[in-house]
């Protein structure tokens, strides 16, 4: 007789869950794209602390200060949210990546680096709901 003969000594945890392949690569999409924002909320510290990443922090207009200050909060929060694939975080996510838009055009004079990463991060949002999409036929097949 094995340790494991009955069925409720049996193992929880990750290596007892067997996820499908879909589900498996949405784990991995939502791994990379918090850890695209995380690097974007540190860039965003990174400006703040004064590293010469565009126009200084100091030289901004108040509300241009704001919004790096809101971004910089914001991108590591919905990151860390999407590492740890929390329910919430792609919902932050998608809120954050609408309001990064909106930012990049009112203040596109000191947007600089930030407008090729929204474009990038409008990408990953493009390829989340093609696999998200997947994940839903694959549930329900």
């Amino acid at each position: 007789m094995s340790l494991y003969e009955d069925p409720l000594e049996e193992a929880i945890g990750r290596d007892s869950i067997k996820p499908k392949p879909w589900r498996q690569r949405m784990i991995y999409f939502q791994r990379v794209a918090g850890g695209f924002m995380m690097v974007k909320g540190l860039i965003g510290w990174a400006i703040i602390c004064g590293l010469p990443l565009g126009t200084p922090f100091a030289a901004m207009r108040m509300h241009a200060q704001a919004w790096t200050i809101f971004f910089a909060v914001i991108d590591v929060v919905a990151g860390v949210a999407l590492w740890l694939g929390s329910a919430w975080g792609a919902t932050l996510w998608l809120i954050v990546v609408a309001t990064q838009i909106s930012a990049d055009i009112v203040f596109a004079e000191v947007a600089g680096l930030l407008v090729l990463l929204t474009i990038f991060e409008v990408l990953l949002v493009a390829g989340y709901v093609l696999v998200r999409f997947k994940v839903y036929e694959e549930d329900n097949k």
